[in-house]
């Protein structure tokens, strides 16, 4: 069994499912389902800017 640390907002990703958007790699959390977001390497978040957001990052 996985120990969860989603509630501390430290999540897995979907590796094979990453993909670039320009600024991070976003992807999913295998635990929780949530959509996440690569911080730095082997560090992942929660998504704190959603897809469609106006607030990108490079304007």
């Amino acid at each position: 069994m996985r120990l969860s640390f989603c509630w501390l907002n430290r999540h897995t990703p979907t590796r094979d499912r990453a993909r670039w958007d320009g600024t991070h790699f976003i992807s999913t959390c295998r635990n929780c389902g949530k959509p996440i977001r690569r911080v730095t390497s082997k560090v992942w978040r929660k998504e704190w800017m959603p897809e469609g957001s106006d607030n990108a990052a490079w304007l």
